[in-house]
């Protein structure tokens, strides 16, 4: 799996919502899918198409599956960079 409950992740090239970021909140139960899949929270509303009603709507909470996200790595919090340069 790409991501873990708790990252920021952004949406991949191939959703409609490209560049989105979300936070990962939980796994997703009861998908009718046999893919790894993701609840996810957006601060922006994305277009997400609900299969049940087959209605197209703005959400801020959705599935996502795992395939389509991409973790957003953090600054490491260790220099790697020597204080002194040799001469």
């Amino acid at each position: 799996m790409n991501c873990k409950p708790g990252d920021l992740a952004y949406l991949s090239s191939d959703c409609v919502a490209e560049g989105t970021v979300v936070e990962v909140i939980s796994v997703a139960t009861n998908t009718g899918s046999d893919l790894p899949a993701w609840n996810c929270r957006s601060r922006t509303p994305v277009n997400c198409w609900l299969t049940v009603s087959k209605v197209n709507r703005p959400m801020t909470e959705f599935i996502v599956e795992d395939m389509y996200l991409r973790p957003i790595s953090g600054v490491p919090v260790h220099d790697e960079t020597r204080d002194e340069v040799p001469a």
